[in-house]
């Protein structure tokens, strides 16, 4: 009897606990039905649906230009502070592209140091974070005021955005209330995603680069253009001198390497190869890449090639003695330091995320890999021995003591001297310790001022005066009728180049310049794909290939359509001396340009081209 009550007990307790359980989730189901329809939460009054849709679809597209910013600037939308490049290195840190500045993700700093500014994808959401929190009340909801409505919004709102392969998911807390008549809704939180390809992109583009970083396999590319289209290594059959002309030199190789470069791939599915041989283009980072990716360098792009050894090589064979080969020839060795920038893009439709690096060749190699933090000095040994005193006097162009910045430059090393600072007596000047050099050269800047330049033999001389020109900023008229041009000022200690309009002032020194304008109108000329093939005769692999006996090779040239958005339509050339006195006291400075038919076709663009090597540009500063 005992134990039958006592079971009897415990299904009653067992009942009451599922009662109690029954009831929680009830009560707990009740609670979130009424939050889901709230319509203070998330459901919106059919009144407000026309506002409360153009609200969001108004943070949404406010939401796609932050991440179209976000690729078209490497990944930032503030970008890091600008460094400028140097005479020694053409680098700034930012790749100008049509006018915008790209932040470089490697680039060698104007004192040749090689750095890295590659954003974190934490760093980008915070960013695109704080661009649609600066936004959320931009909003014109002048129309619906028009029909009666109103509405406010908390000028504080929280904006958390997470970056996905194929998404963007943006969450915004904030109080938003509508108003019509006697009815009113009020929000706390607007979710909501855009389609965006901006996660997968950059993680592709970190690929890219983590793969160059360690690989330099676009050095290894622009090595391969550097001994096919230049001279390296050789000689010549004949008992003529050999004579290379630099700049001849220079244009071929810049020529080749924008071909070559375009002509790079990935390993993926996004092209077809149409000949086995252009598999020598592909590079496999390890994954099958199933985005478009197009890596581009133009000439005009900053690029730096020195080349070292004999210009003028006298042949071998003529000598007293020397009879016996019974024939000349002319040996030659030329060492090159090739810098230039490489854009690499991934793109789909109107999404772009590109991002820059700097390919870096000095003496005939190519930079080495590395896997750590960036800041790695490549320059030589020089900087370590500094044991000469020198004293540095820097002076702007009326001999007034200006405080520069200081470096000293040995055969192709910089090193970093420190600054001029005033003394007691007035003077600019810094008293401290350099390498011996021959021929060395002191650098000094100052901002304002433009680089300047002053030779010095450390181990012979221990003091040097340093005057800094000036930089003046000019307003720059073209006249009402050219709508782009760019404008280039060119001389022995400054250059500067302007894209007008987008720029309107023109910042330069004292000094005698060659001037050179080229104006461009819209255009939708479209060139046709081409396919050449061409044959050049090389040398025999054989004994006899020391001889002159050749044998032809040839090899077809692919060249894809191509639609001219911008054609030259005008411009000139002109040689000046600007003194500081009319930089001084110039109000503008006046280009009148001029102007040719606009190309209609191909031979017309190339007549224009023509047309401007006589094309004279008249200059006055009023």
């Amino acid at each position: 009897m005992y134990k039958y009550m006592k079971k009897r007990g415990d299904n009653k307790k067992a009942q009451v606990t599922i009662f109690v359980i029954l009831a929680i989730l009830i009560i707990t189901g009740v609670v979130v039905y009424f939050l889901i329809k709230s319509p203070f939460q998330r459901e919106v009054p059919k009144e407000f649906k026309p506002v409360y849709d153009y609200y969001l679809t108004c943070l949404e597209e406010t939401t796609k230009q932050g991440a179209l910013l976000l690729g078209s600037q490497a990944g930032y939308i503030e970008k890091p502070a600008f460094v400028p490049g140097s005479q020694y290195m053409p680098f700034s840190s930012q790749l100008d592209f049509l006018g915008q500045g790209v932040p470089y993700w490697i680039y060698v700093s104007g004192n040749n140091i090689l750095k890295e500014q590659v954003p974190r994808k934490s760093e980008m959401e915070t960013q695109l974070e704080n661009y649609i929190q600066e936004r959320v009340n931009d909003c014109d909801f002048s129309e619906f005021i028009q029909k009666g409505y109103d509405t406010t919004i908390s000028e504080e709102p929280k904006v958390d955005v997470t970056i996905k392969d194929l998404k963007v998911d943006v969450s915004i807390k904030n109080s938003i209330g509508f108003y019509f008549e006697n009815d009113s809704a009020v929000l706390n939180q607007e979710t909501f995603s855009i389609d965006s390809k901006l996660g997968k992109f950059y993680s592709l583009a970190l690929d890219v680069y983590n793969y160059e970083k360690t690989n330099v396999f676009l050095e290894k590319y622009a090595l391969d253009v550097m001994r096919l289209y230049a001279p390296v290594d050789g000689s010549d059959i004949g008992c003529k001198p050999k004579i290379f002309i630099d700049e001849q030199i220079k244009q071929n190789l810049s020529l080749a390497l924008a071909e070559n470069i375009a002509a790079l791939k990935l390993d993926g599915s996004y092209y077809t190869l149409t000949d086995a041989e252009k598999k020598y283009f592909v590079t496999d980072i390890g994954q099958v890449v199933d985005e478009n990716v197009n890596f581009l360098y133009t000439t005009d792009m900053p690029t730096r090639i020195d080349i070292y050894g004999d210009k003028v090589v006298q042949p071998v064979g003529l000598q007293e003695g020397m009879g016996i080969l019974g024939f000349c020839y002319t040996p030659y060795h030329l060492i090159y330091d090739i810098n230039f920038p490489v854009l690499i893009q991934f793109y789909d439709g109107n999404e772009l995320f590109q991002f820059p690096m700097a390919v870096i060749i000095e003496r005939n190699k190519e930079r080495q890999g590395f896997d750590g933090e960036a800041g790695i000095e490549i320059g030589a040994d020089v900087c370590r021995y500094k044991n000469q005193k020198v004293s540095i006097y820097t002076f702007d162009s009326e001999l007034n003591p200006l405080e520069a910045s200081l470096k000293f430059k040995c055969l192709n090393t910089e090193c970093v001297l420190g600054d001029s600072k005033l003394n007691e007596a007035n003077e600019a000047v810094f008293e401290g310790l350099v390498p011996q050099c021959v021929n060395g050269f002191i650098i000094a800047n100052a901002e304002g001022y433009a680089d300047s330049k002053y030779q010095i033999s450390t181990n012979e001389e221990n003091s040097a005066n340093v005057v800094l020109s000036k930089i003046y900023s000019l307003p720059l008229d073209l006249g009402s009728e050219i709508s782009n041009a760019v404008v280039t000022f060119d001389s022995e200690d400054y250059s500067t180049t302007v894209a007008y309009p987008d720029t309107k002032n023109v910042e330069l020194i004292e000094g005698y310049y060659n001037i050179s304008v080229y104006a461009y109108t819209n255009s939708s000329l479209r060139l046709p794909a081409t396919s050449q093939r061409k044959c050049v005769d090389v040398p025999k692999s054989s004994i006899m290939g020391m001889f002159g006996a050749t044998q032809e090779k040839c090899f077809n040239v692919d060249i894809p359509a191509q639609t001219i958005d911008y054609a030259l339509s005008g411009g000139g050339k002109t040689s000046d001396y600007i003194t500081e006195n009319q930089l001084r006291t110039g109000k503008k400075m006046n280009i009148q340009v001029q102007l040719f038919n606009s190309p209609m076709s191909l031979e017309k663009l190339q007549q224009n081209y023509l047309e401007l090597e006589d094309a004279v540009i008249y200059l006055e500063i009023i």
